[in-house]
């Protein structure tokens, strides 16, 4: 790493190299290693599963993979992670009726859940196809696991710009259009992750584009509004950077359906009820 370089781009090369399925990672930071060079493996350390450091030790920084392989199948991986995201993008909606508790950063920690079961599961993915693995049976999950990163980002955003909300009467029509709003496109990603075959999926795709226009329909008013001073333009510009996530989480579960429309099984591919039937095994 040298010197004066951001922290952010020592993060990426860290994070490509787990993704990628390595099992360990070395530093090199002439005269010596700098405390900001440690802090930010520590930061990979802590939002991935589960890299550590084994030695530091002048200029050199070494951090090995010391997890298992993990035994759960990546598919029953996916449905956890589906239901983990819907969860959250729910709490971060609920959170507009009361004011916000505990610490500013919580959201950004609940994301980081998100995040390291999608790194996880990317990393075992790539793991699989080195070791010989049928990468068209891995590239599904692998696709799926970063859509579904994407929509945990956009529920960091409605729950931060939900602050902005408080201009509005709990029952005004713009308030209760974006919970409906969002109720749907929760509804079409649990949905797009029980797909049973391919004429499900299809229709789900359908789905998707009717509740895009309904986004686009309940934007058409909102410049309006703030332009005649309906609307504080605080508040309108927070409506619309709803709309605008909730529309990208629309996209992104509509990516999640074309993998299974793509993929054509006769079976569900994300489902746990498509998995074999056994013995319980550890997370």
């Amino acid at each position: 790493m040298g010197r004066g370089e951001p922290s952010e781009h020592l993060f990426r090369r860290l994070l490509g190299a787990y993704l990628g399925g390595a099992r360990e990672f070395v530093v090199v930071e002439r005269p010596a290693v700098t405390d900001r060079t440690r802090e930010v493996a520590r930061t990979f350390c802590r939002r991935t599963r589960q890299p550590e450091i084994i030695s530091d030790e002048g200029e050199v920084l070494r951090l090995r993979d010391l997890a298992y392989e993990s035994p759960i199948p990546l598919l029953q991986r996916i449905g956890r992670m589906g239901r983990l995201v819907v969860e959250f993008h729910r709490e971060a909606v609920e959170s507009w009726s009361h004011l916000p508790l505990g610490d500013d950063g919580q959201w950004e920690t609940r994301d980081d859940e998100v995040d390291r079961e999608a790194w996880y599961i990317q990393r075992l993915a790539a793991i699989q196809i080195a070791a010989g693995g049928d990468g068209t049976r891995v590239l599904g999950p692998w696709t799926v696991a970063r859509s579904l990163e994407r929509i945990g980002d956009h529920a960091v955003v409605l729950a931060e710009y939900g602050r902005r909300l408080a201009d509005l009467p709990r029952e005004s029509a713009t308030l209760v259009s974006l919970r409906q709003l969002h109720e749907q496109a929760m509804e079409h990603l649990e949905g797009v992750l029980a797909v049973a075959d391919e004429g499900t999926a299809n229709d789900l795709l359908d789905m998707g584009e009717a509740l895009a226009a309904s986004g686009r329909a309940i934007a058409d008013p909102l410049l309006p509004a703030a332009n005649g001073g309906t609307m504080a333009p605080a508040t309108a510009a927070a409506v619309t950077r709803i709309l605008e996530s909730i529309g990208r989480t629309i996209a992104y579960a509509q990516d999640i359906a074309q993998v299974a429309l793509d993929q054509a099984r006769p079976t569900n591919p994300f489902s746990e009820e498509s998995l074999p039937r056994g013995p319980a095994l550890p997370a």
